[in-house]
């Protein structure tokens, strides 16, 4: 039964597409246009001040030469061959344990330079609440071929249907979003509400809400319907959390700053929930964590955080001591190198720990700024073998690690000399006054430590302390 429909007579008034800055000599920046008021296809090259703060670059405020039309900001850049929609028609069809998203549109693209064709398009969105799938199905229509794909979505790593849907172009730019948002609105509304009805009918109990604001990076129904696909698929899921709603590099980087290097265990994740398992249930058991209370809030509240546990419980088997390590893995600030910095803590943390217990890798992540921990880090990667094994041997206390690893650091790439002082030399310069010792260092390792322990850069003397040409006395 249809339930909803909107149709857009006109998506954009003009399309354009980037060819970039073909003649080197010059700074003229290329574009081709296909106006839609009068069909026509022309090319513009738009000037730019090489070097300048601001360039000087026009981009969708222009006339069109044949028709004199005034094109302003309903403008949509693409690029070559990638359909984009003129005339689109949305429908919303409610069945039995099935709702589905249709969408239909005409399309030109761009096929060579000064040639545009036209196409067609249909993608149609199944929404199967009895089985928990949602079903992407996409057919594209150019020159008399036609290509068809389907595929499932909702697993949220896997965000091809951004790049993919024709849905993508519903931007603040298109004139659908500026004369028919209150429609768009509403058909999406109904769409959300009828997949949660049903859902609510079929799991026979309240579900919580599945709105979630669509952001500006993939247009008004892209993200909204990827995290209804999400919830039928991880019912009793939270909404996707706020980082989806920026570029895909932007939410790749949020999974890597939780530890999330590799999602291949959601695949067995989703079969385990098609087999009524509950999805935190499903988390825990197939990433080896206790499914416990405390676990049992954490993934509530946030799924994601799923790998940041599972290597606390892996290097921790006591379980407090695994919740303690994993809210200090949650304090530490992480930049932007996050994956490369998550492997290698873990891997020095595994390193330290048959050495200070569980008790101490927790401390060293608890206090990690003062113990130095990421510094810690760069210099143990940095030793050789005989120092990490040294580590073992010497006890060193974990609130001497740090500097331990900078002096030894400091020792493994210098390289000795023995000085050879004149006796009658070392005789004038050595002497000892009460509690003051002055004295000549015999070889420049001594300089090193002299050097470290002081902050300066005595150590640099040691060709000209092995030469004789300038003496260094030491006071202690």
């Amino acid at each position: 039964m249809l339930v909803a429909e909107v149709n857009i007579p006109r998506m954009f008034t003009a399309y354009a597409e980037d060819l970039g800055y073909p003649d080197r000599s010059t700074s003229l920046h290329h574009y081709q246009y296909y106006c839609k008021e009068c069909n026509q296809v022309f090319a513009a090259a738009w000037g730019r001040i090489p070097g300048a703060l601001w360039h000087y670059e026009r981009g969708n405020y222009f006339n069109c030469p044949y028709c004199a039309t005034r094109h302003e900001k309903n403008v949509v850049c693409i690029k070559r061959n990638v359909p984009a929609p003129v005339r689109i028609r949305l429908s919303v069809k409610v069945y039995q344990s099935v709702v589905i998203l249709e969408v239909a549109a005409s399309t030109v693209f761009f096929e060579d330079n000064m040639r545009v064709c036209s196409g067609k398009c249909k993608e149609i969105f199944r929404f199967d609440i009895a089985r928990q799938t949602v079903k992407f199905h996409r057919s594209v229509e150019k020159q008399g071929f036609k290509i068809d794909e389907e595929k499932e979505i909702g697993n949220p790593f896997k965000l091809d249907v951004f790049e993919e849907s024709i849905l993508g172009f519903f931007q603040s730019s298109s004139l659908a979003n500026s004369a028919q948002r209150t429609k768009l609105n509403e058909l999406l509304k109904i769409l959300r509400e009828s997949v949660h009805s049903k859902l609510e009918k079929h799991l026979g109990h309240k579900a919580p809400s599945m709105y979630v604001s669509p952001g500006q990076f993939y247009g008004t129904f892209l993200l909204p319907i990827f995290n209804i696909a999400y919830r039928v698929m991880f019912p009793d899921a939270p909404n996707l959390p706020v980082e989806y709603r920026e570029p895909p590099n932007i939410i790749t980087r949020s999974w890597e700053a939780k530890m999330i290097s590799d999602h291949g265990f959601m695949a067995d994740v989703i079969a385990l929930t098609r087999r009524k398992k509950d999805f935190i249930t499903a988390l825990a058991e197939v990433n080896s964590i206790p499914d416990k209370p405390v676990v049992r809030r954490i993934l509530g509240e946030d799924p994601f955080e799923v790998s940041r546990l599972a290597e606390a419980f892996a290097l921790c088997q006591n379980y407090d001591n695994a919740i303690r390590l994993f809210t200090g893995f949650k304090k530490l600030e992480i930049d932007r190198y996050a994956k490369a910095w998550n492997t290698d803590l873990l891997q020095f943390l595994r390193d330290m720990l048959p050495l200070y217990g569980e008790a101490g890798v927790v401390h060293l992540v608890e206090k990690a700024k003062d113990l130095e921990l990421l510094d810690s880090i760069n210099l143990y990667k940095q030793l050789n073998k005989e120092n990490k094994q040294a580590i073992q041997t010497e006890r060193v206390k974990l609130s001497d690690l740090h500097d331990w690893m900078a002096w030894r650091h400091r020792l493994q790439n210098h390289v000795n000399l023995k000085f050879n002082v004149p006796d009658h030399i070392v005789k004038r310069l050595s002497m000892q006054t009460d509690r003051l010792k002055f004295f000549l260092p015999a070889e420049s390792v001594e300089l090193l430590k002299a050097g470290a322990e002081l902050h300066n850069c005595v150590a640099s003397y040691g060709q000209a302390m092995k030469g004789n040409s300038k003496w260094i006395v030491l006071m202690e």
